[in-house]
């Protein structure tokens, strides 16, 4: 799914190439910090690893919510 969003031709020219895994990243996290995203789904979106997500929130200041629908969401993952 892709979703278009209408910004200003100057902060178009801000955004360019280099950013745009930023932008995904603080997409993520802030969804992620809202619990829309859990953290394996947070960190699928930004292609990393749950190692390398654990750093992006430290980084972002966030901190990590590991609650049961985690727990419950990883042991699905492994039983797959």
């Amino acid at each position: 799914m892709q979703i278009v969003v209408s910004i200003p031709e100057k902060m178009a020219q801000l955004l360019m190439a280099p950013y745009d895994k930023s932008i995904t990243e603080i997409l993520a996290v802030e969804l992620y910090r809202e619990g829309t995203l859990t953290l394996r789904q947070a960190a699928e979106m930004i292609e990393v690893g749950l190692g390398e997500m654990s750093a992006v929130l430290i980084r972002r200041k966030t901190y990590l919510n590991y609650g049961e629908q985690e727990l419950n969401d990883d042991i699905s993952y492994a039983r797959s």
